[in-house]
């Protein structure tokens, strides 16, 4: 029933309207329209008058144009946006808090019920065309050759070998590939030799104390690879069991189509780039040249120490290393662009006057894509970390890496103790290091920005329960900012660590301080979620 009086009107929950017949409804029933001050009382609602009192009710005074209106009075299959929603419903509960809190409930799920009327006719005309195009072979046969054409693409080949299993085979992929290159060390024997970088110091720059290939290929990489690919594969899984239509179905392969060009640079970067140029312009180079080259690692150490490991030897094994690194930096760069994509592709369909899904499931997904994306530039710091912590080393009078942290870390806490100095070496990995750096902090600020949009745009629609029943509230509560506030000021406490890595005696004191802060923030964070899942259930 609609209860009048004084033209206020409220109605009773879950009546089954979509939103054209409830706002037939309530203008029928002159909702509201005593909030209008008219020289005849008896008048009914028009758009211009329905427009005015949405410019009153609006706080910010922006209203709703004339011709939006129009629509609303209109037989058509257009709805509301979720900001017009909270005017009109500001408007027919005439300041009433309950009222509006109800208005804005019904407006809601009667424009939910409008959009999926408005799916099921859209359903019902493609399953149409779809009959119409089974009697036409060349048109189907085109259909087929399109689609086989399509999942054929580089990029959705990409895809499909990384998200296979959930990352677990490309994580036992690359860890396959690294004991093989620890087998052709052993066979070289270049995994644990140290050469005479200067009076009395044996340096040691085998394989199994790099402190960048063994810490990056056994932990860090395939740790990214389990969570990129266990986000995808949730995505795909979610976002196909949720919508029903086959245009909706095929937005993920259209989106990975859209991406073929960075999934052939990341290609290119990795094979032409990591393997080709940094292989034959470096190694190659150096390992034929005469003279040694001033940075001494475990595949130039056969320039010092040749009585060990042969020229040729080193030619194979660097051969093999840097293939190898260049399929491990493909699939890491996949991974980085199948993340890109899911922010994306969330950010679509949370910003989406029509969404597929509830607002809840965009909720959880957020949180848990947000996640993904601090955890995954994390390690990408990481990366570099160790990529520059090596470097570093290499340049150092150390005699270990291990006991070179050691020392650093007992110097600063004991002055007597010896420090270490630089020896006259120069390393391009500082470069690398620096490079994937900026690189997954740039990704850090537009997928958080994008995933927040998508979520800001989810609330707009979903306001919280108690906001809706202030009669004064004029905007919506924003999104909490703390996570991001605390994430940005990890990534900051990462990136100056990173920077002071060989800057001064004693960085090693800030390196691990800066590991255990971030270790036990993430499971803080993950705890402090686990909390929020149990008070909403």
């Amino acid at each position: 029933m609609v209860h009048i009086d004084e033209n206020f009107v409220t109605r009773p929950l879950s009546r089954g309207l979509d939103f054209k017949e409830l706002f037939q409804e309530a203008i029928s029933a002159r909702a509201g329209l005593s909030l209008v001050e008219t020289a005849d009382t008896s008048s009914e609602w028009t758009p211009s008058l329905l427009a005015e009192a949405l410019a009153e009710a609006d706080p910010k005074g922006r209203g709703v144009d004339v011709r939006t209106v129009q629509n609303w009075f209109q037989d058509n299959d257009k709805g509301i946006s979720s900001a017009n929603i909270i005017c009109l419903a500001r408007v027919f509960g005439r300041g009433d808090p309950d009222a509006i809190a109800t208005w804005r409930t019904e407006l809601r799920a009667a424009n939910k019920l409008l959009a999926s009327k408005r799916r099921a006719r859209r359903k019902s005309t493609r399953s149409t065309t779809s009959v119409e195009n089974a009697t036409n072979p060349q048109t189907s046969t085109e259909r087929v050759q399109a689609s086989q054409n399509g999942q054929n693409s580089f990029a959705r080949l990409s895809e499909r070998i990384f998200t296979s299993s959930d990352g677990f085979s490309i994580s036992l992929l690359v860890w396959a590939g690294f004991f093989m290159l620890c087998l052709a060390a052993f066979i070289a024997k270049n995994y644990d030799i140290t050469y005479p970088a200067g009076p009395d110091l044996d340096k040691q720059v085998g394989l199994l104390w790099s402190l960048s290939w063994s810490i990056e290929c056994l932990l860090l990489y395939p740790t990214s690879f389990l969570l990129i690919a266990n986000l995808v594969s949730f995505w795909k899984r979610e976002s196909q069991t949720a919508v029903h239509s086959e245009g909706e179905k095929s937005t993920w392969n259209d989106l990975m189509d859209s991406l073929r060009f960075p999934f052939w640079v990341a290609a290119s970067v990795a094979f032409v780039l990591v393997f080709i140029v940094q292989w034959g312009g470096v190694y190659l180079v150096g390992l034929t040249q005469t003279d040694a080259p001033e940075l001494i690692d475990w595949l130039f150490v056969a320039h010092v120490r040749p009585d060990v490991i042969t020229m040729s030897e080193a030619l194979f094994v660097s051969l093999l290393a840097f293939f190898y690194s260049g399929l491990v930096y493909w699939l890491y760069f996949i991974g980085l662009l199948l993340l890109f994509a899911v922010t994306e592709d969330f950010q679509r369909r949370a910003s989406s006057p029509d969404p597929d899904f509830e607002d809840s499931f965009f909720e959880r997904t957020g949180e848990k894509l947000q996640r993904c994306i601090y955890l995954s530039t994390i390690i990408g710091i990481f990366v570099a970390t160790a990529i520059q912590l090596n470097a570093v080393y290499l340049k150092s009078d150390g005699e270990t890496s291990l006991s070179w942290l050691a020392n650093d870390f007992a110097a600063m806490l004991d002055p007597d103790a010896k420090s270490w100095a630089f020896i006259e070496q120069s390393s391009v990995s500082s470069l690398t290091s620096s490079i994937l750096l900026l690189l997954h902090l740039a990704l850090f600020g537009v997928c958080t920005i994008k995933a927040r949009s998508g979520l800001q745009a989810c609330r707009t629609r979903n306001p919280p329960s108690g906001r809706l029943n202030a009669a004064t509230s004029s905007e919506l509560e924003p999104i909490d900012h703390d996570p991001l506030v605390r994430q940005i000021c990890m990534l900051g406490l990462l990136c100056l660590t990173f920077g002071s890595i060989g800057q001064f005696v004693g960085f090693t004191v800030l390196l691990f301080a800066s590991l255990l802060i971030t270790v036990a923030s993430i499971c803080w964070s993950r705890r402090g979620s686990r909390s929020r899942l149990i008070r909403e259930k």
